[in-house]
């Protein structure tokens, strides 16, 4: 299985648990035997899954280690706000002393439960993620089977051919296969179909299928249990991401409401709480909407994302690529630092800006920051990925070309010649007519004319699956040219397929998710600005008012009437600035999430064209707001 960064952290958090924490627990050797006999069998079998190097007590041990850090922490964090309010209780409010209990309860509860049930949620993530490799193996293997009808083989090379997860739980399968711990490739496959049938009922009637397409008496016989086979896949696929599709409209309205329009519309009655003889001080602001919410929105989102059905795994790029190896990410952070800075400095140097907020400066250059170096590092993937993506996209249609040109008995480099001449002007006819100077001029073999390290017409082609389909057009072509050719034809029609399921899965989902895009990069920022400018008309209002008859409340759950009136508008606008911000990062992610799955690439590389619009529409907004709103405070 994979190896993921936050596995290693909390495989070290483990060991350090054992060697630094172990007196919570008295005996260890007792404390390891009463965990073994209390744990149960899915929790064994969660970091069987995972690969995790550790053991149950370890886990249990790191979540209470974990909770009296948590503790400690909290402790710490109550010391600061103490410290901010001057160790006055009586000046807290009622929001801060509930903030304090929360903080020093919940924080090591969840540290807790976090850390204990780590195992099996990753465990859960690895095999939902694993999903979307369904699609691509099932149909590796039905095109090897169709040109040669060898199961084990099949098996062996969709394995080595796909770098997906699946394929590496495949590659296990096969080791231990080769140490007898299977009787043969029929026990393998149905051990692999019970264990994936828990969590996808379509895979294992598709490996079933397969399973008995081999012992069909024809080759029609079997071609049609194949075609059924990968059908079932993808209906499976798509009926998968229907539902996850349906079930996302409650949630979005929930995300829509709590993180965008109830919060922001509650920025501009926290002047008139003071009124009430109970205001809300800037730093509950802040701990409120910078800190509080963002984090609920965050584990909300991320228990849909988790529930996500993984689809389509976007092509990778590997690091030796001539254009990544261009890429200098430590320059690019330095000069995004740079600029951000620079845009930063009327704020750092508190420079009189007229009627421009200070606070917007530091807003703008940190986006600034992260839009630059978003763009700089990850256009170059984003580029690569989109020639990858186009194509494949084409690549079916030239496969049917070539497919046609070799069941009619030519020769494989008149086969190449042809398809790159009627495939002019794309990417893939330069591989073909390559392919085909290979093949006559330098007299390689099929093989070498594709695949030399040096020579070959693949060289630069960085595309899986691409790559894996052309060592099933030279497997085929060993068996039988005519046979090959049938069979490639019917591979174009299998990508055709696939590329026809991504399109309608894209295609379900887009309306969802540019709603959600456009909300973080325009709704939001222009309903911040607008209650910004709100805020300061009460703010001077309420300054402007004879508030010597309101009676102050000096108990533990008011404020002085003072409290909100003397903060500055500068500070509202950071506070909200920030939130804006974390608000792009959070629906940009999700979107991304819905759309794409987990896809770094695309992820980044959008936050990198949204945060700079958005933070600029909210500064314009906002200023514009401010001075009409500012005209009708009264004298």
């Amino acid at each position: 299985m994979p190896r993921d960064t936050m596995d290693d952290i909390f495989e070290r958090g483990c060991k350090f648990a054992i060697k630094h924490f172990s007196w919570i627990v008295g005996n260890p050797e007792e404390f390891r035997e009463k965990i073994k006999k209390k744990v149960s069998d899915e929790f064994i079998d969660s970091i069987k899954f995972t690969g995790m190097r550790v053991e149950p007590h370890e886990i249990i041990l790191f979540s209470y280690a974990a909770g009296v850090i948590a503790l400690l922490a909290a402790i710490l964090l109550d010391v600061i706000i103490f410290l901010f309010y001057r160790f006055s209780p009586f000046h807290m409010g009622i929001f801060t002393v509930l903030l304090l209990i929360f903080i020093t309860v919940g924080l090591p509860v969840m540290a807790i439960h976090i850390t204990s049930e780590y195992p099996k949620s990753r465990a859960r993530q690895m095999k939902i993620h694993s999903l979307g490799d369904i699609p691509e193996i099932i149909s590796y293997i039905v095109m090897y089977l169709k040109l040669i009808p060898n199961l084990e083989n099949a098996i062996r090379f969709a394995a080595r051919e796909s770098n997906t997860s699946l394929a590496r739980d495949l590659r296990k399968l096969i080791w231990d296969m080769e140490i007898r711990i299977y009787k043969g490739i029929d026990d393998a496959m149905t051990y692999f179909a019970e264990e994936w049938g828990k969590w996808s009922d379509y895979l294992k009637r598709a490996i079933h299928l397969i399973r008995s397409s081999i012992h069909e008496a024809s080759n029609e016989g079997r071609n049609i249990t194949l075609d059924r086979s990968l059908d079932v896949v993808l209906d499976g696929t798509k009926y998968l991401m229907t539902e996850f599709a349906n079930k996302l409209h409650e949630p979005t309205i929930v995300i829509y409401s709590i993180g965008v329009m109830i919060p922001l519309a509650l920025i501009a009655m926290a002047p008139a709480a003071s009124l009430a003889g109970m205001a809300v001080s800037i730093f509950q602001i802040f701990l409120f909407y910078d800190v509080i919410l963002p984090i609920a929105l965050f584990f909300y989102m991320r228990k849909i994302l988790l529930s996500r059905p993984a689809t389509f795994n976007p092509p990778s790029i590997p690091s030796s690529h001539p254009e990544i190896e261009k890429i200098n990410k430590k320059a690019n952070a330095i000069f995004a630092m740079f600029i951000g800075i620079l845009i930063s400095l009327p704020f750092i140097l508190s420079m009189k800006t007229g009627p421009i907020p200070s606070s917007l400066f530091p807003l703008w250059g940190l986006s600034a920051a992260v839009s630059i170096y978003s763009l700089k590092t990850y256009s170059t993937y984003k580029k690569i990925r989109d020639e990858i993506k186009s194509m494949e996209k084409e690549f079916s249609d030239s496969l049917y070309v070539l497919g046609k040109r070799i069941m009619e008995g030519k020769p494989a480099e008149d086969a190449f010649l042809y398809a790159s001449k009627v495939m002019k002007g794309s990417p893939m006819a330069e591989v073909f007519e390559s392919t085909a100077f290979n093949l006559s001029s330098m007299r390689m073999s099929t093989k070498d004319a594709l695949f030399d390290e040096e020579f070959g017409s693949l060289k630069y082609v960085y595309s899986d699956r691409i790559r894996a389909i052309m060592r099933l057009f030279i497997e085929g072509i060993k068996r039988s040219y005519i046979a090959a050719g049938v069979a490639i034809i019917k591979i174009a029609d299998h990508l055709k397929q696939l590329q026809d399921v991504e399109k309608n899965i894209k295609n379900s989902l887009g309306t969802l998710t540019s709603t959600l895009r456009t909300t973080a990069t325009v709704f939001a920022p222009l309903i911040a600005g607008v209650t910004l400018g709100i805020t300061k008309l009460i703010i001077n209002v309420i300054e402007k008012m004879n508030l010597s008859s309101i009676h102050v409340s000096t108990s533990l759950f008011g404020l002085s009437k003072y409290a909100i009136i003397n903060v500055d508008a500068n500070q509202f606008v950071l506070v909200v600035g920030i939130y804006i911000m974390q608000l792009v990062f959070l629906l940009t992610r999700f979107a991304n999430g819905i759309d794409e799955g987990d896809d770094k690439i695309e992820f980044i590389y959008s936050l990198g064209k949204s945060l700079p619009v958005a933070m600029f529409l909210f500064g314009v907004v906002t200023i514009f707001s401010m001075a009409v709103f500012g005209r009708m405070s009264p004298l």
